[in-house]
């Protein structure tokens, strides 16, 4: 592993230690920002922009706690539009609240719940695959709903350098359950053409699609069990992606404006307990290249 002061050596590729202790992807941002038109936003963002697709693939904006949360979706969405073009399938913006169910139980997004996500990437959807993740803080939880993220592209070289059969087997296809709307029919149909590798090699290195619990379900639903191999890969990967070494927690506070590379790295959020008053409330956004 690098040491706590080494620097990033290639795009995408961190650990813990070395993203607490880089400054270029925190941004502070303040109401001024909602008085700026299209072109001088868009000049405001091209630092923030270039951590996105050339550093480390995390950009947090902060200090804009003061504005309004109808203020806030604006900008957030004007900022959004700057790195790429918005992907509707749930909306411009979805906010992620729980609604009390289950994922379990239900057929729908963990995102519904106030469960743990586990370290996962968004959408499990073959041809819909978001390059950039949005996450607005309204309101958090009293009780956790911490944030982290962490480096696949660094996970990826661990996994080559400490244990290639694990990711040998991570780069064959394994079906996905879906939950994106329109899914509701014909959902085995879907599911048998939602194949797709865990790590795959895109032309900027490793790409990550990965939520465990969506395969599981898909080759159950399907009647095609995973293969202990298969099952062993993916405990391997889990342990990496928790590592506290490559893992990066944080919160998120009202206000803040997180963005990162839905390709490149992983997140997750903590089980959270809600205020009845005023419930923990995100904002989600999904961009495309």
């Amino acid at each position: 592993m690098p040491s706590p002061n080494a620097r990033m050596t290639k795009p995408f590729s961190w650990s813990a230690a070395e993203l607490a202790s880089r400054p270029q992807w925190r941004f502070n941002g303040s109401p001024e920002l909602l008085k700026l038109d299209a072109a001088a936003l868009n000049a405001w963002m091209e630092p923030v922009i270039t951590e996105l697709t050339q550093g480390s693939g995390a950009a947090l904006i902060q200090g804009l706690g003061q504005v309004s949360e109808p203020d806030l979706r604006a900008l957030y969405l004007a900022i959004g539009r700057c790195i790429g073009s918005v992907d509707t399938t749930y909306g411009e913006l979805y906010d992620v609240v729980d609604t009390g169910a289950s994922y379990l139980e239900k057929a729908i997004p963990v995102s519904q719940t106030n469960a743990s996500t586990s370290v996962h990437t968004d959408s499990s959807r073959l041809e819909t695959h978001p390059r950039w993740v949005g996450l607005a803080c309204v309101r958090q939880a009293p009780v956790g709903g911490g944030s982290r993220i962490v480096s696949a592209v660094a996970v990826h070289d661990h996994l080559a350098a400490h244990d290639p059969a694990a990711l040998a087997r991570l780069q064959q296809p394994f079906f996905r359950d879906v939950v994106t709307p329109g899914s509701e029919t014909n959902a085995l149909e879907l599911i048998r053409g939602n194949a797709f590798a865990v790590y795959s090699q895109a032309d900027d290195g490793p790409t990550l699609r990965y939520m465990r619990y969506w395969i599981e379900k898909a080759h159950q639903r399907l009647n095609q069990p995973l293969e202990p191999l298969d099952l062993a890969a993916f405990d391997r990967l889990d342990q990496t992606l928790n590592d506290p070494r490559f893992r990066y927690d944080f919160d998120l506070a009202p206000g803040d404006l997180l963005f990162i590379d839905n390709h490149k790295l992983a997140h997750d959020r903590d089980a959270f307990v809600d205020d009845p008053q005023a419930p923990r409330l995100m904002v989600r956004l999904w961009l495309n290249a």
